[in-house]
């Protein structure tokens, strides 16, 4: 009797792709802010809210059945803690806030999400509260990009990333592209994918234009 393995090959490659693009948009960002020594744009809302929902998308991933995206969400937090670190080093009145909104996000979104599951509703829980934390660190994020003086704390490498990525959630939620099992609907997914698209389109144009103008000029560190 074959008792070799079974590789999924699409879902091992969608996988590879997924993490890799946590790769592009979470390194970038970080090292703008680092290099540029300026968290303009940075919203610290956006990284606290997103940053007390690692218990939620750790359970979006082991729902979808998607060992990629287990490994794509603990990619991303890792780098996502350095990117909170630097902007709080920087800007330090940021690092208050991002704490705190770390905090209630992280206790609202466990809550919903335990409940959820103890309740048998948790994929319904799931979708409402990435659904939920999208918006609220999304919105933030945009409006903090769109409003700031600056945007050199935005990194236009990250902001496009942050589309594809968004599409790549669309076609995940789907139950396409090899991330999560053929046919199987990811309601967190859909919602996050469909709000990342509309949040950083804005933000990448403003950005970009800005560059072109030579209207962001980082500040170079000083030894």
């Amino acid at each position: 009797m074959d008792t070799d393995p079974v590789i999924d090959t699409p879902m091992l490659v969608g996988g590879a792709f997924l993490v890799l693009t946590e790769l592009a948009r979470s390194v970038p960002a970080w090292l703008r802010v680092r290099r540029s020594r300026s968290s303009d744009g940075v919203s610290p809302v956006s990284i606290g809210v997103l940053g007390g929902t690692v218990v939620a998308w750790f359970a979006a991933a082991v729902a979808a059945r998607s060992p990629a995206a287990v490994v794509a969400t603990a990619v991303w937090f890792g780098l996502h803690v350095l990117l909170w670190r630097e902007t709080a080093r920087v800007t330090p009145p940021k690092a208050r806030t991002i704490a705190v909104t770390a905090a209630v996000s992280l206790v609202v979104s466990a809550a919903v999400t335990i409940g959820g599951w103890a309740s048998g509703h948790g994929d319904a829980a799931l979708a409402a509260t990435i659904g939920i934390a999208s918006v609220s660190y999304s919105l933030p994020a945009l409006v903090s990009g769109m409003t700031s003086a600056t945007t050199a704390g935005l990194s236009m490498a990250a902001l496009a990333v942050n589309a594809t990525e968004g599409a790549i959630y669309l076609v995940a939620g789907l139950g396409l592209g090899g991330i999560t099992p053929a046919g199987r609907l990811v309601p967190a997914y859909l919602v996050f994918g469909a709000v990342t698209l509309a949040s950083n389109a804005p933000l990448l144009v403003r950005t970009g234009s800005r560059r072109l103008r030579g209207a962001d000029r980082p500040r170079t560190r000083v030894r």
